[in-house]
């Protein structure tokens, strides 16, 4: 299926990433998240709108693999609850549903659950989401 693109020309300005915000939808339910301005981000961006099959690991986040995606820098050594990051050594799109401050390596992240995040406890396994720009 042909993905449409919805992202403006300007890919490179930084101000294209100003106020970004994307609906992650599943079940009943839609959580949004602010994203951050990054390389990383921007490639995701791309491939928006996307829907997959997320996967749970160890009930406390869902996962996507997704190769090729830019890596600037790895920013951040740990994740917290509501996080959104690339973990770069398995090429995953991660949102963290439960921790705090938890030590992982290799990790960008890429933006935030504004609220709502513990909902996806609800969900355990494999859930369909879609992610759009909101």
């Amino acid at each position: 299926m042909e993905q449409e693109n919805t992202m403006p020309s300007n890919k490179g300005d930084s101000a294209y990433m100003e106020n970004r915000h994307v609906a992650i939808t599943f079940g009943n339910e839609q959580l949004k998240a602010t994203l951050e301005d990054n390389g990383t981000t921007r490639d995701f961006m791309e491939q928006l709108p996307m829907t997959v099959t997320m996967h749970d690991l160890h009930r406390r986040e869902k996962y996507i693999e997704i190769s090729g995606l830019a890596v600037e820098d790895t920013n951040v050594a740990h994740f917290s609850k509501g996080d959104i990051s690339y973990w770069t050594p398995g090429e995953a799109f991660v949102i963290y549903y439960e921790g705090d401050q938890e030590p992982l390596h290799g990790l960008v992240k890429m933006g935030e659950i504004l609220e709502g995040v513990e909902v996806l406890e609800n969900y355990p396994g494999d859930i369909e989401v879609t992610i759009d720009i909101e």
